[in-house]
């Protein structure tokens, strides 16, 4: 509809324009006659009054120049103020072809105007004449048209636009529904479903829809459930876990693995493996692993004071690889008891090989000298048996100290103990050993101090080792205090000599099995180097702790310390 009236539009307007052409052409001829016998001089005032008088008879602008463009009259502007006019259009084509045709607006008096000029030949002067007429008409009939046309454009569109939005509305509203709910999906919310009921393959897609809601619902849960379980697993597991992907990132990664490799959790996930883990021997397995599909397993060491086991493992998905898991367990505890289990064998071994090699050297002596030399005989004999003594107390030792370490729980009873009772015990027991090195045992005891929950043997085996080795490693004529007190829910026994002391360097080994401070005074007064070990491990069975604080040449203070409210304490073990 635009388009046509557009057309018309402009059909009027040539139609309109062809015309007012006619009509200024025939008017010009009249124009002519009557301008003819007047003279066309520049500022005749009788021409001048005659095209005013025309112009406003035949409604039109009338201007008179000269063939070379200059103006000599016009009705509608004063001449002197004119410029030549020589080469306006429809001047230089009525020079040329008799009369010209021009629409264009004038620059004397700004408007829209139809020129129609004609070349006049009056005598031996000819001059153009030149009629005009204002388009204001048409431009009013073509703006009213306008107008009217865009009002027309205009309703029609917009009802147009109703009826589409109308017929489209009711055809798009459920696919518009449709893609909500896809995108609802794609965003992780399947609580929706689409309820309204639809024909055709629309109602077919909805029903699709919820359907795959349903499913992917049902999948994601199974999927959180054992992501969830998963999760739990790993967080529980005492071992490290690395899961990488192809590209060797982080993809899974749990609270142990952060601890044993010293990770910060908040710049782990989706880190590469080197940029996390800098051990080459890591690095390297991870990826000799990736590159040949076989697992390895190494032990690496130490990393942050901890000794690690290693396992890197591929993981295959059908035919591809997908990735990598490490699993690297503590094994410093494993490490230090194999260190311990050789410093062990090494130790006992040569606490044996000394006194089996005197037993043997001096046996095979003996058996040289035969009965020639009593004298000789018996002082080898006193030295095989005092080796041999010392062989029994190392063996005896090391089954009371493997008695101590082993003992299943509850295997032995606990018992109500009189701990004046058990220290008096081990003191009467040693006064003769003491006496024999003029030493002087003082005993105090405190009042009233409750019995112990405990193996009265255990406990009296602790106390009688410190006491006897206060009276071996203090002078003849020396003094050894022990003293028994309570001191809030601690029964506490003191056993102080006046003895060499020991070197403060030493004194965080002397629990150690078979360490000695001095080996050789040791051995030579019949020391296995167990002693404080079981007095350690007596002590811990219990629930208790034993103390030292010793000064080199002033002596040493041994301190246990027993708990009174242990009823529930588990048993030795």
């Amino acid at each position: 509809m635009l388009v046509v009236g557009l057309l018309a539009a402009r059909r009027l307007k040539a139609t309109y324009l062809e015309r007012t052409a006619d009509g200024i052409r025939q008017n010009s001829v009249l124009v002519a006659r009557i301008l003819d016998p007047l003279s066309r001089s520049i500022g005749n005032e009788q021409l001048t009054g005659q095209i005013k008088s025309l112009g406003r008879d035949l409604h039109c602008r009338i201007t008179v120049m000269n063939t070379d463009g200059t103006v000599i009259a016009d009705n509608e502007a004063d001449v002197r103020q004119m410029e030549n006019h020589r080469f306006r259009r429809e001047v230089v084509d009525a020079l040329a072809h008799g009369e010209g045709v021009a629409v264009r607006r004038s620059d004397t008096i700004h408007e829209d105007m139809l020129y129609f000029a004609k070349r006049v030949t009056a005598g031996d002067s000819p001059y153009v004449l030149r009629l005009a007429v204002h388009l204001r008409d048409l431009d009013h009939q073509l703006t009213a048209l306008y107008r009217n046309l865009t009002l027309t454009g205009i309703l029609t569109t917009a009802i147009a636009g109703l009826l589409c939005y109308f017929f489209t509305r009711r055809h798009t509203i459920p696919v518009v529904e449709l893609t909500s709910f896809a995108d609802s999906i794609a965003h992780g919310d399947l609580s929706r479903r689409i309820v309204r009921e639809a024909a055709g393959e629309i109602g077919t897609l909805g029903s699709a829809l919820n359907s795959m809601a349903d499913s992917l619902g049902r999948l994601i849960e199974e999927t959180k459930r054992d992501q969830a379980e998963l999760l739990a697993m790993l967080s529980s597991m005492s071992e490290g876990v690395l899961a990488i992907d192809a590209d060797q990132r982080i993809v899974v990664f749990n609270d142990a693995a952060t601890r044993l490799f010293e990770l910060d959790a908040k710049h782990v996930q989706g880190r590469f493996l080197w940029e996390v883990v800098d051990h080459p021997a890591i690095l390297q397995a991870a990826e000799h692993a990736m590159k040949t599909d076989e697992p390895r397993t190494f032990q690496i060491g130490p990393i942050a004071r901890r000794h690690l086991q290693v396992t890197a493992c591929p993981i295959k998905h059908t035919d591809a690889r997908s990735g990598l898991v490490i699993v690297a367990s503590d094994a410093t505890e494993t490490v230090r008891y194999e260190e311990l289990r050789r410093e062990f064998v090494a130790n006992v071994s040569h606490e044996l090989r000394t006194p089996l090699t005197a037993i043997k050297g001096f046996a095979a002596t003996l058996r040289d000298v035969g009965s020639d030399d009593p004298e000789q005989s018996q002082r080898h004999l006193a030295i095989i048996e005092k080796n041999a003594d010392q062989l029994t107390n190392l063996v005896n030792d090391l089954l009371e100290l493997s008695r101590l370490e082993s003992q299943p729980g509850g295997s032995t009873r606990r018992v109500q103990s009189d701990l004046t009772e058990l220290v008096q015990h081990a003191v009467d027991l040693l006064a003769p050993i003491a006496r024999q090195k003029e030493q002087q045992i003082h005993v105090e005891f405190a009042h009233e101090l409750p019995p112990i929950i405990g193996v009265p043997e255990y406990l009296e085996r602790a106390v009688t080792n410190l006491i006897d080795n206060a009276i071996k490693y203090t002078p003849h004529g020396g003094h050894i205090y022990v003293r028994t007190e309570k001191a809030d829910n601690w029964a506490i026994i003191d056993i102080t000599d006046t003895g060499i002391g020991i070197p403060p360097g030493e004194i965080s080994r002397i629990f150690e099995r078979f360490y000695r401070v001095d080996r050789s005074r040791s051995r030579e007064m019949g020391g296995t180097g167990l002693g404080l070990s079981i007095v350690k491990h007596v002590v811990q069975s219990h629930q208790g702790k034993v103390e030292v604080k010793s000064e080199p040449g002033r002596g040493s203070t041994f301190t246990i310390k027993l708990p009174l409210q242990n009823l529930a304490a588990p048993a030795i073990g």
